[in-house]
């Protein structure tokens, strides 16, 4: 929360000084962006879901309620990954982004965004020093920020790739985690557990990064880009 409080004071001082304010992120409430917010939110996690579930029938094991979990759960996790997308989002597509948008073009600035995303999650995933992890890790990430990218530059807001960022962490992460600690635990053995990682990593990857193919087409084809003028 503090986190989100200093960059979100540091972007108002740093647009103060160009005469701008916040309203550039698309931030301000309304009925568009709680919709835009919405329709992302329930695509991701309706993709996640599932994925979820076909990775179960995959890989032959099942997802059993976990115990000592409940509504106080669910909010806990709802507010948590809010504020790690809200983290994320704010620093890979707000200020630097709009201000890169503004010298560079939309194209350079989303691809330099995405590239940014993908490097940071070598970090956070823990496959530095890892080639092949790497690659993947930089691929499937740097689409998805790519479309989180143009989520903003096609709508003028953060509403949007929040929602779409927000969804998916939120099953990902407190609904069905094979890691543990989730509302759902996965019950399988030795053997279907190592399975079920070999079909997260590959096979169940390729449906998670064609959603991101073809977000980032609609939104190209479908949406033109708000102008992000430098003078504006």
């Amino acid at each position: 929360m503090l986190g989100n409080v200093v960059i979100l004071f540091a972007f108002w001082g740093l647009l103060r000084l160009e005469h701008k304010s916040l309203a550039v992120l698309g931030l301000r409430p309304s009925l568009l962006r709680v919709l835009q917010l919405l329709l992302g939110f329930l695509a991701t996690l309706c993709l996640a879901v599932i994925l979820s579930y076909l990775l179960s029938f995959i890989a032959n094991f099942s997802w059993e309620p976990a115990p000592d979990t409940g509504s106080g759960f669910l909010f806990e996790g709802l507010y948590s990954t809010f504020q790690s997308v809200l983290f994320e989002e704010l620093l890979f597509r707000g200020y630097f982004l709009y201000k890169t948008i503004t010298l560079v073009g939309e194209k350079k600035a989303n691809l330099a965004s995405a590239a940014a995303f993908g490097i940071y999650h070598w970090f956070t995933f823990g496959v530095l020093g890892n080639p092949v992890m790497m690659i993947w890790v930089f691929v499937n990430t740097g689409l998805w920020g790519l479309m989180f990218a143009y989520a903003y530059s096609r709508t003028g807001s953060l509403a949007f790739p929040i929602g779409l960022h927000w969804g998916w962490n939120f099953i990902d992460q407190i609904i069905f985690n094979k890691e543990g600690g989730s509302l759902f635990s996965s019950v399988t053995s030795v053997h279907t557990r190592y399975l079920s990682n070999l079909e997260s990593m590959f096979y169940l990857q390729l449906p998670v990064l064609a959603f991101a193919v073809l977000l980032i087409v609609l939104l190209t084809q479908q949406a033109r880009p708000v102008r992000f003028s430098r003078h504006s």
